[in-house]
């Protein structure tokens, strides 16, 4: 991709909830702050800059019955396992020219289960930000049940003259949200001169 500008948002912006609703081990842990542009310096996307937040969405019911969501900062509640989270990557080009070619990519916390990205044409990573595609073309490989593993050890020991039983091995399976590790845009149309637009997708704590 040396002809695309490619930012990648690091998920260190969620220290401000981390320290507020999980473990500070988990936080101790957040990447750096800084957000990590590649690209030349005089390449006009580097004029395009990016503002990324994050929301805490609570459900309420009215009076009524009725159920209404709204996003709250994070830094004015406490943040727990279960919270429902959506990301927001707001871009601009502050230059005076269109931007073609520009990439976004976001890995995704490890205290953040991934639920779904907002915009359809985006694409998703399994392996940690090696590979891109859809999520329905992914398979990711699922290692055996815990429970078995358990029952043949304990047989074993139970039964001196039993066989050994070969540990079951790993199967594969089609990834699901949860196993999503990345999220990368890649904007399919220019951004034209002091235009502006938004990245979003949902997560869960864990």
């Amino acid at each position: 991709m040396s002809n695309m500008r490619m930012i990648l948002i690091e998920a260190a912006m969620l220290t401000s909830f981390l320290m507020t609703g999980l473990a500070v081990s988990q936080a101790a842990h957040a990447p750096p702050l800084a957000a990590s542009i590649q690209s030349a310096a005089a390449d006009a996307r580097a004029n395009v800059k990016i503002d990324s937040k994050i929301f805490v969405e609570k459900t309420q019911q009215s009076e009524s019955g009725k159920s209404k969501t709204t996003l709250v900062d994070p830094s004015t509640v406490k943040v727990t396992p279960g919270d429902k989270l959506l990301f927001l990557n707001t871009y601009r080009n502050t230059g005076k020219t269109a931007v073609t070619g520009f990439v976004v990519n976001n890995p995704v916390h490890a205290a953040v289960a991934f639920v779904e990205v907002l915009e359809g044409w985006a694409l998703v990573s399994v392996d940690g930000g090696k590979t891109y595609g859809k999520l329905s073309d992914f398979t990711v490989t699922a290692a055996p049940p815990v429970a078995a593993a358990e029952a043949e050890t304990t047989e074993a020991v139970d039964s001196p003259e039993t066989p050994e039983v070969a540990p079951a091995a790993p199967t594969s399976r089609a990834a699901i949200p949860s196993d999503v590790t990345h999220i990368r845009w890649i904007l399919p149309s220019p951004i034209p001169a002091g235009s502006t637009g938004e990245l979003r997708f949902r997560g869960i704590v864990k």
